[in-house]
């Protein structure tokens, strides 16, 4: 099945199957006040992302490939306690990114002058696999092995004039290995954590968004879970909060971020209103850019931390520790 049917409607909510294809060229794309947008535009109001995120001991890595319309960007970057290496590259259109924008497909960058800037993602459907190399000094693969019928499919409405398609991958075991400066992380898939997010849609002109996931093993007697919570961005009919254990999905209620926006360092709180959610959050490293370029601009930090407190499933009031577990906190604006 397409995402976008013959009416040039989208399916919507959470999707029991992954979509072969996301056919945005087929959606019937309007203004706020109703009329149809020439078939030009759709390339530039089209946008996509496709993040991998691994944490491993003494490390956390995260590469995005992310296409606006007027420009596409890459960014890498792995943190350890002794600090931040991160990379960004930035190309005018679609220049060096190649997607077939198949759920269960592939995604390519490159850069046209440096040969050996490159990342490619792999999507199957028992597999999420990340390949990169931006220079000699930094490189890698992060392998997800997975399950189509445990992958979080949603598609919400934008307002009156777009569509969110978010696909989410986490809590299922993760190996390869991030080179970087001569020094190795390998990634463990007893205990490790990971994150997959594959999202494409006619998403506001300018939009905001705030994400956590906390992912791991968090002790020997617990099983490997992963923690996806959002607001923002998916707005109406179906939201992304879950949880896997060992794989299984399960879903969590809605949840409140608390944090100090002009000092996204200073601890988090993420919690729902019913008592299910109680989570804090202390970075020790952030990735950030902040740009007003015209008509884009980005205020983005991304948080890179430990996480502390409660989960329990709304279904049968089963409870998860998430002490020392290591993940993200995302603080997100863009006008694109």
């Amino acid at each position: 099945m397409n995402l976008i049917n013959e009416q040039g409607q989208p399916l919507w909510g959470r999707l029991s199957e992954l979509p072969d294809h996301i056919n945005w060229r087929d959606y019937d794309c309007r203004s706020p006040l109703g009329q149809r947008r020439a078939e030009w535009t759709k390339p530039y109001l089209f946008k996509h992302f496709d993040f991998y995120g691994a944490v491993g001991e003494g490390f956390t890595f995260g590469c995005g490939m992310i296409r606006l319309g007027f420009l596409n960007s890459l960014f890498a970057y792995v943190h350890t306690p002794s600090g931040m290496h991160k990379v960004q590259f930035d190309l005018p259109l679609d220049w060096g990114f190649q997607a077939d924008f198949r759920p269960l497909g592939e995604t390519t960058w490159f850069h046209p002058f440096r040969k050996r800037h490159w990342a490619r993602s792999i999507r199957t459907e028992n597999h999420r696999q990340l390949e990169f190399s931006l220079g000699p000094d930094f490189h890698g693969n992060v392998a997800i092995a997975c399950s189509s019928s445990s992958t979080l499919a949603l598609n919400t409405p934008i307002a009156n004039t777009g569509f969110a398609y978010a696909q989410k991958t986490s809590g299922w075991p993760v190996s390869g290995e991030i080179c970087w400066n001569g020094r190795v992380f390998k990634l463990n898939p007893l205990n490790d954590g990971c994150y997959h997010d594959w999202t494409a849609g006619f998403l506001r002109r300018e939009t905001f968004w705030n994400w956590a996931c906390a992912s791991g093993r968090a002790s020997e007697d617990q099983p490997l879970i992963s923690v996806n919570l959002a607001r923002g961005v998916n707005e109406t009919s179906a939201h992304e909060n879950t949880i896997w254990v060992d794989g299984a999905l399960h879903e969590l209620p809605l949840v409140l971020f608390e944090y100090d926006r002009d000092d996204v360092r200073k601890p988090w709180r993420v919690y729902s209103q019913c008592g299910a959610v109680d989570l804090q959050f202390r970075p020790e490293g952030s990735y950030s850019d902040h740009r007003q370029a015209w008509v884009l601009a980005s205020r983005f930090n991304q948080c890179l931390g430990k996480f502390s407190g409660v989960v329990r499933l709304p279904s049968n009031g089963t409870e998860y520790r998430l002490d020392g577990l290591k993940g993200w906190c995302e603080d997100h604006y863009a006008k694109w």
